[in-house]
Protein backbone atom coordinates (compact mmCIF):
# COMPACT_ATOMS: atom_id res chain seq x y z
CA UNK A 1 0.00 0.00 0.00
CA UNK A 2 1.40 3.46 -0.94
CA UNK A 3 2.25 5.73 2.14
CA UNK A 4 -0.14 7.82 1.80
CA UNK A 5 -3.40 5.54 1.39
CA UNK A 6 -1.49 3.86 4.53
CA UNK A 7 -1.31 7.27 6.28
CA UNK A 8 -4.80 8.19 5.61
CA UNK A 9 -6.34 4.46 6.66
CA UNK A 10 -4.42 4.59 9.72
CA UNK A 11 -6.29 8.06 10.40
CA UNK A 12 -9.56 6.68 9.90
CA UNK A 13 -8.90 3.67 12.14
CA UNK A 14 -7.50 6.28 15.02
CA UNK A 15 -11.01 8.11 14.05
CA UNK A 16 -12.98 5.50 14.46
CA UNK A 17 -11.53 4.77 17.60
CA UNK A 18 -11.88 8.44 19.26
CA UNK A 19 -15.62 8.06 18.06
CA UNK A 20 -16.01 4.80 20.33
CA UNK A 21 -14.30 6.74 23.84
CA UNK A 22 -15.45 10.25 22.72
CA UNK A 23 -17.36 12.08 25.85
CA UNK A 24 -20.69 11.78 23.59
CA UNK A 25 -20.44 8.33 23.09
CA UNK A 26 -19.91 7.77 26.93
CA UNK A 27 -22.71 9.84 27.65
CA UNK A 28 -25.26 7.87 25.29
CA UNK A 29 -24.05 4.76 26.73
CA UNK A 30 -24.74 5.92 30.48
CA UNK A 31 -27.65 7.62 29.46
CA UNK A 32 -29.14 4.20 27.19
CA UNK A 33 -28.13 2.68 30.61
CA UNK A 34 -30.08 4.58 33.09
CA UNK A 35 -32.74 4.25 31.50
CA UNK A 36 -33.26 0.49 31.00
CA UNK A 37 -32.40 0.64 34.90
CA UNK A 38 -35.18 2.96 35.30
CA UNK A 39 -37.39 0.92 33.43
CA UNK A 40 -36.09 -2.30 35.31
CA UNK A 41 -37.12 -0.26 39.04
CA UNK A 42 -40.54 1.11 37.57
CA UNK A 43 -41.23 -2.74 36.66
CA UNK A 44 -40.40 -4.03 39.87
CA UNK A 45 -42.27 -1.22 41.65
CA UNK A 46 -45.26 -2.29 39.50
CA UNK A 47 -44.48 -6.00 40.61
CA UNK A 48 -44.71 -4.98 44.06
CA UNK A 49 -48.43 -3.24 43.97
CA UNK A 50 -49.72 -6.45 43.00
CA UNK A 51 -51.31 -9.38 45.31
CA UNK A 52 -49.10 -11.78 46.44
CA UNK A 53 -51.72 -14.27 45.48
CA UNK A 54 -51.39 -13.21 42.44
CA UNK A 55 -47.88 -13.87 42.18
CA UNK A 56 -48.27 -17.58 44.05
CA UNK A 57 -46.40 -20.63 42.48
CA UNK A 58 -48.08 -23.68 42.42
CA UNK A 59 -50.41 -25.19 40.02
CA UNK A 60 -51.04 -23.93 36.56
CA UNK A 61 -53.70 -25.54 34.14
CA UNK A 62 -52.13 -25.69 30.22
CA UNK A 63 -54.31 -23.21 28.12
CA UNK A 64 -53.81 -22.71 24.38
CA UNK A 65 -53.39 -18.76 23.24
CA UNK A 66 -52.60 -18.13 19.53
CA UNK A 67 -50.41 -14.95 18.42
CA UNK A 68 -49.28 -14.10 15.03
CA UNK A 69 -45.83 -14.46 14.36
CA UNK A 70 -44.62 -10.99 14.75
CA UNK A 71 -45.90 -10.99 18.44
CA UNK A 72 -44.73 -13.78 19.28
CA UNK A 73 -41.40 -12.85 18.24
CA UNK A 74 -41.87 -9.21 20.15
CA UNK A 75 -42.38 -11.53 23.21
CA UNK A 76 -39.80 -13.68 22.88
CA UNK A 77 -37.08 -11.32 21.94
CA UNK A 78 -38.11 -8.71 24.99
CA UNK A 79 -38.46 -12.21 27.22
CA UNK A 80 -34.57 -13.05 26.04
CA UNK A 81 -33.89 -9.40 27.33
CA UNK A 82 -34.58 -10.28 30.72
CA UNK A 83 -33.28 -13.13 30.91
CA UNK A 84 -36.76 -14.95 31.49
CA UNK A 85 -39.28 -17.12 29.47
CA UNK A 86 -41.47 -16.11 27.12
CA UNK A 87 -44.15 -17.39 28.62
CA UNK A 88 -42.98 -16.46 32.10
CA UNK A 89 -42.98 -13.20 30.89
CA UNK A 90 -46.50 -13.20 29.04
CA UNK A 91 -48.04 -14.40 32.57
CA UNK A 92 -46.30 -11.81 34.21
CA UNK A 93 -48.09 -9.41 32.09
CA UNK A 94 -51.52 -10.70 31.97
CA UNK A 95 -51.24 -10.38 36.32
CA UNK A 96 -50.29 -6.95 35.99
CA UNK A 97 -52.78 -6.25 33.53
CA UNK A 98 -55.39 -7.96 35.60
CA UNK A 99 -54.68 -6.29 38.31
CA UNK A 100 -54.78 -2.32 36.90
CA UNK A 101 -58.04 -3.54 35.42
CA UNK A 102 -59.66 -4.82 38.84
CA UNK A 103 -58.35 -1.56 40.49
CA UNK A 104 -59.80 0.67 37.74
CA UNK A 105 -62.81 -1.18 38.03
CA UNK A 106 -62.71 -0.56 41.95
CA UNK A 107 -62.51 -4.25 42.74
CA UNK A 108 -59.24 -4.03 44.48
CA UNK A 109 -58.19 -0.98 46.58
Amino acid sequence: MPPAKKKDQESRDDQGKDDFFSPESNRRAIEKFEAELAAAHAQEERRRKIPKEALAKGRTTPIAVRFDEFTLKRLRVLAARRNTGYQTLLKEFVVERLYEEEKREGLID
